[in-house]
């Protein structure tokens, strides 16, 4: 019994995820807890572990005895989950530097591949996940892995906001390039110069630059 019901929580949660990662429930929208439940035959236990697991990964808001909904990211929270990124993503450059083979800057350069082709097709949800899945293999060749959990942890939040609030990016294509400019450094082993393409590639997105001193960040090239 315990099997089933944690089958039931994992459908629950896969579906309610695929709703919002497609724009069928949108920030604010409240979550249909009976009406998930009427459609898997279900009773409400397992959409209600759904629901945790997703407010766990920061994608929905539990309002306890009242109601549940997409979660509405405010600019601080999207400017706070930036601030993060930076912060773990120039350590991920830094150890990659290290660490890193032709091999691994290989597969990265696989990814920013994949984001760039399905840019190009239109492939919105695509291009998406090969953004997040990016960043997230650039910690993964880190070594560190709690370096590695922390950004799995914003790796769904991070997809949301993109999907979102796509607007904060003034010129995808250039944002899109970056990826592949950032393997091309890493690959040249110019820590440098991959440090400061990431940290002008996050701030960028996340309209950073007029919030802190010029010598915050590395110099943008």
């Amino acid at each position: 019994m315990p099997k089933r019901s944690a089958g039931f929580s994992e459908s629950a949660y896969n579906h309610l995820l695929n709703l919002i990662m497609t724009k069928q429930l949108m920030p604010g929208d409240r979550i249909p807890e009976t009406r998930i439940a009427k459609e898997f035959n279900i009773s409400r236990t397992p959409v209600r572990d759904a629901m945790r697991q997703l407010s766990n990964d920061g994608l929905i808001e539990i309002f306890p005895n009242r109601f549940a909904q997409v979660r509405i990211f405010s600019p601080e929270d999207i400017r706070e989950t930036g601030m993060v990124r930076i912060a773990l993503d120039a350590l991920s450059i830094k150890l990659a530097n290290l660490y890193g083979s032709q091999a691994d800057f290989l597969r990265l350069q696989t990814l920013a591949t994949q984001c760039s082709e399905a840019y190009a097709a239109g492939d919105n949800q695509l291009r998406l996940s090969s953004d997040s899945d990016f960043h997230l293999e650039l910690s993964r060749i880190a070594g560190n892995q709690l370096l590695f959990k922390f950004q799995k942890e914003l790796h769904l939040q991070i997809q949301f906001i993109q999907l979102h609030h796509s607007s904060v990016v003034e010129n995808e294509r250039i944002h899109i390039q970056q990826h592949h400019d950032i393997v091309n450094a890493l690959m040249e082993h110019d820590e440098k110069r991959a440090e400061t393409l990431i940290c002008d590639h996050l701030k960028s997105f996340y309209n950073l630059e007029d919030d802190f001193p010029k010598d915050f960040f590395p110099i943008t090239l």
